[in-house]
């Protein structure tokens, strides 16, 4: 805590002479014995301007901006004016960049970490009143000022200045806190400004503390590069002044901040009209009054109901763009972002990477390593703005000619206000620079961050005038990061091959620049999966560029796949082709079931899960010779229940809360095997407990990829094969 007697901050609209009123108040006190210390928060620089001669102090700002924290010292921002009064001027950065206010906030913890305030009687802060963002409010927070005086003229602008400024403070006050000294009117000399300075001070139950005459005294003083008070020249432009200290030592009555509404700021100040505190007051009693009579909802009818029409995928838009930019393989993808928003969106990438790797050995290069960059946004960036840096991360990027150089926003960019749409001029023949201005989640949610990212990329990269190939497809709307896309690509791959049928491009999973250039060359284009985000691709798509799709999705299980491959063989006239496949397919299923059999076989399951079609595994179940006794459906859409096209399969249904317990089920039904996503951990039994995964598997033997493991889980409680798990980790990586 500082050990200063008083901390007076004085705020007021920019150019209301703010500045010549602190400065002379802060010679005024110098002359009465006190010592002083002054702040200018302005980034103009210029409050203590006349205290120091004319001289120009360096801002705490530009120091903190050039020198590294640790070595910075207070010595060099802090000069020492006309009778020794402290001279200090925060600064800022240049007009349309960075954050003032942010710069306030740094330059009050520099000040703060070096006890600057200790030596001193009295610290007068200075500040712009336009401004009452967090930064420029940082001097009337209740650890600074304890006193606080609202300068303004008779002109109506400078007193909604004032208005906002008493609002600032009841927002860190209340009315438990008394703090406001009065006001300190600078006369214009305009028509009818003390009568408007009156009624606003009765309005707003202030008393104008000082009038400060319009006179050339200031102006002489200025032209001397000195106050009017050490000028020392009589007359009333220095004994304001002068009186004005003497009450600040004395002790000075404080008053709660009052602020008037708008409309009521209006009626005062423009037309004479009264309105008093009091029946401020009884208004907001009545308010209350009324609004604790009225009827309280009930937990329906304020229940957050979700959106039928929206994927539950939560996050930020710069999260999402981002996830969604890395599968443009031979692109590099710019965060312009502090680095820990980059740091937690790589984890978010690349984790599946590394389970997938560790759990099946499969490589994923797109999320394994991203080809992903940060510009490290810091504070010097966020005051005083972060272009120069993003110029260069895009210019040493472009240097390594790759197929796109992608930059996504983060929330403090888009807070600063960065001009991140400029470096697009930076664009070569070769290499366009595409910006996607998600500024965080200023912009929107995860799923509007992969809107965002596609429709961009596919407006600057998509060439529509590409000439139509024979024999490909698109596969468009892959989940972005999940465990099994690379294996669903794979194995839908796989099949499209043995029907003579290439994958043109994905849109977008790990796709090239020329590929994604191509998109309009496929005569069919495929959804990945049902989902009201990929529907809604769909019909942009088909809009912006007349795109073809099947009339389904990726397939899931054996019927589904049988009939998804006839479909698209009969679009390319290849339907012996398709039939072909289905037999070495269905031969491989019947194979793998008759394995899975020899285990499952009589076993009983029960489950709980989302609302979801389940055939794709209750057929395998079938096949197999599971049974399913009993599936809790937690329907979080709140839908009608259906995870069946067989009425005779929703008997074992049940519709369950979130906080359902599965114990019961488990020890009425006894099942050999729990499928439990979305309870409470099991108690301990004679079954094993897995999950499905959150992605469905594509093809023939999504059922059986599930089963296998089911198999494996039983063998293993039986044989104690549970360490192989470490021969797992031994294989991959050690």
């Amino acid at each position: 805590m500082s050990r200063c007697k008083r901390e007076l901050a004085l705020y007021g609209k920019g150019g209301i002479g703010k500045s010549t009123i602190c400065a002379n108040l802060s010679a005024a006190l110098a002359e009465r014995g006190e010592r002083v210390l002054q702040i200018g928060c302005d980034p103009k620089h210029d409050s203590t301007r006349m205290l120091m001669h004319g001289r120009a102090l360096p801002t705490v700002l530009d120091y903190l901006k050039d020198v590294p924290k640790e070595a910075a010292v207070i010595d060099t921002v802090l000069g020492e004016g006309y009778r020794g009064i402290g001279c200090i001027e925060a600064g800022g950065p240049k007009p349309g960049v960075g954050c003032a206010g942010r710069g306030i906030i740094s330059a009050f913890e520099f000040l703060e970490r070096n006890k600057v305030k200790d030596k001193y009687d009295d610290v007068l802060y200075d500040v712009l009143g336009d401004v009452v963002c967090g930064g420029f409010a940082v001097p009337i927070r209740r650890e600074y000022a304890d006193t606080i005086f609202l300068v303004t003229s008779g002109e109506f602008m400078a007193l909604y200045a004032a208005n906002n400024i008493l609002r600032g403070v009841r927002n860190f006050d209340g009315d438990r806190h008394r703090r406001v000294a009065g006001i300190l009117y600078n006369r214009r000399n305009v028509a009818g400004e003390d009568r408007r300075v009156e009624r606003f001070a009765e309005a707003v139950g202030l008393p104008v503390v000082a009038t400060v005459p319009r006179s050339d005294a200031f102006a002489h003083a200025e032209e001397k590069k000195c106050t009017v008070v050490e000028l020392g020249e009589a007359g009333p432009e220095r004994d304001v002044f002068l009186k004005l200290a003497d009450e600040v030592s004395r002790g000075l009555t404080l008053y709660e901040a009052r602020p008037l509404s708008d409309e009521d700021l209006e009626s005062v100040v423009l037309y004479g009209h009264r309105v008093s505190s009091s029946e401020e007051v009884v208004k907001t009693e009545e308010a209350v009054t009324a609004e604790a009579a009225a009827p309280v909802p009930t937990a329906e009818e304020t229940a957050e109901r979700p959106d039928p029409h929206r994927m539950p995928l939560y996050g930020c838009a710069f999260n999402g763009a981002s996830t969604e930019a890395i599968h443009l393989t031979d692109a590099i993808v710019i965060a312009h972002a502090p680095r820990a928003c980059a740091f937690y969106t790589w984890q978010n990438i690349s984790s599946p990477g590394r389970r997938n790797l560790f759990n099946r050995g499969i490589l994923m290069p797109s999320a394994i390593s991203p080809n992903y960059e940060c510009t490290d946004i810091g504070q010097t960036e966020a005051v005083f703005g972060g272009m120069d840096a993003l110029r260069e991360s895009v210019r040493l990027a472009l240097e390594r000619r790759p197929g796109a150089v992608i930059v996504i926003s983060s929330c403090v960019s888009g807070i600063i206000g960065d001009d991140v749409l400029a470096v697009e001029d930076m664009s070569t023949p070769e290499t366009p620079v595409i910006v996607i201005p998600a500024d965080g989640d200023i912009n929107g949610d995860y799923m509007t961050g992969i809107e965002m990212c596609m429709h961009t990329l596919a407006e600057r990269i998509v060439d529509p005038a590409v000439p139509k190939r024979a024999d490909c497809v698109n596969l468009i709307g892959e989940t972005g990061v999940a465990n099994n896309t690379d294996v669903n690509y794979r194995t839908v791959k796989s099949m499209l091959e043995g029907m003579g049928v290439t994958i043109n491009c994905r849109f977008l999973g790990d796709a090239t620049a020329e590929e994604l250039r191509n998109l309009t060359a496929a005569p069919l284009n495929i959804l990945a999966v049902d989902a009201p985000d990929n529907r809604k691709l769909r019909a942009w798509l088909e809009e912006k560029y007349s795109l073809t799709f099947y009339d389904g999705f990726l397939p899931v299980g054996n019927r589904e796949t049988s009939e998804f491959l006839r479909n698209i063989a009969g679009f390319f006239g290849r339907p012996e082709a398709a039939e072909d496949v289905i037999a070495r397919e269905k031969a491989r299923y019947d194979a793998e079931a008759a394995r899975l059999r020899r285990v499952l076989k009589g076993k009983k399951v029960i489950m709980t899960t989302i609302n979801a079609n389940l055939d794709w595994l209750l057929d395998a179940a079938e096949d197999v010779g599971l049974e399913f006794v009993w599936i809790g459906v937690l329907n979080y859409l709140r839908q009608e229940i259906k995870i069946s096209d067989r009425p005779d399969r929703q008997a074992a249904v049940e519709e369950i809360g979130a906080f359902f317990s599965i114990r019961d089920r488990i020890r009425d039904l006894h099942p050999d095997i729990v499928i439990s996503n979305y309870t409470a951990a099991t108690d301990e039994g004679d079954y094993i407990v897995d999950n499905l995964p959150m992605g469905q598997l594509n093809g023939f033997r999504s059922g059986l990829e599930v089963m296998d493991r089911w198999a494996r889980l039983l063998q293993t409680r039986r044989e104690g094969e549970w360490m192989h798990d470490r021969a797992l980790f031994e294989k991959y990586f050690a």
